[in-house]
């Protein structure tokens, strides 16, 4: 974490774990980012046919796996029957499993690190009820921030609690996407570093939202958003 001029600190979130040194949102990945004693840890939650919820980028398990298939259409054993074979690290990486998000939760809450979720594959009320419910079960919820492109999934998880604060992602932030994100409280917007002016955080601020820049993984752009004001920087490199 650095101190930014104005007194704030601008935190670390390390983006689908430390996957410059293991694949991407492996078990393995989430170890060494809490290792490296980042701020948070990001991942990606989906559900399987069954109602499991896992740590996986895509909807279906074909890049990152050795494995074919939408995860949704997949039961829990059908999906750990998947080993991952894509990424840095794969030769080191002892346990090539989709990790379950209470996994996920276990590394984070051993580091104290805070558990960054995007409810990616999550799609009804119902899924993000179970990712609540998990996260409250496992002692998470005052370490936990959730994202996602779908206002709707933040809302059903604002009529459940709020105290998880929340962070409407977008290709490119502008105002409308400030204020949307300001009328779900504790909140704030999550967008991607090369699409949005510099001059947005001080305009989020103003509406009381917070400021996370995604993926930042060069120090000029960090810098320069540290500087602009972003409160978390989200970034493959720390």
């Amino acid at each position: 974490m650095k101190q930014k001029e104005n007194g704030h600190l601008c935190r670390s979130i390390a983006h689908r774990g430390l996957s410059t040194e293991a694949p991407e949102n492996s078990l393995m990945a989430f170890e060494l980012a809490g290792q490296r004693g980042v701020w948070g840890i990001e991942t990606d939650v989906h559900s399987t046919a069954d109602g499991v919820l896992v740590c996986i980028h895509d909807d279906t398990v074909d890049r990152t796996t050795d494995g074919v298939g939408p995860i949704r259409e997949m039961t829990f054993q059908q999906l750990r029957r998947c080993r991952i074979d894509r990424g840095r690290g794969l030769t080191r990486c002892s346990d090539r499993s989709i990790p379950t998000l209470t996994a996920y939760l276990d590394i984070c809450r051993r580091y104290g690190a805070v558990a960054v979720i995007e409810l990616k594959g999550v799609s009804c009320p119902e899924e993000v009820r179970a990712v609540y419910e998990t996260v409250r079960d496992m002692g998470m919820e005052n370490r936990c921030m959730c994202i996602s492109f779908q206002i709707e999934r933040l809302r059903e998880l604002r009529t459940l609690t709020e105290q998880i604060p929340v962070q409407l992602l977008a290709e490119r932030g502008t105002k409308e996407i400030v204020d949307r994100a300001a009328a779900l409280g504790n909140s704030g917007i999550d967008f991607r570093t090369t699409k949005t002016g510099l001059s947005l955080p001080t305009y989020a601020h103003q509406k009381g939202c917070t400021v996370n820049v995604w993926t930042v993984n060069w120090g000029f752009r960090k810098r320069m958003w540290e500087r602009a004001g972003a409160d978390f920087l989200t970034s493959n490199r720390w």
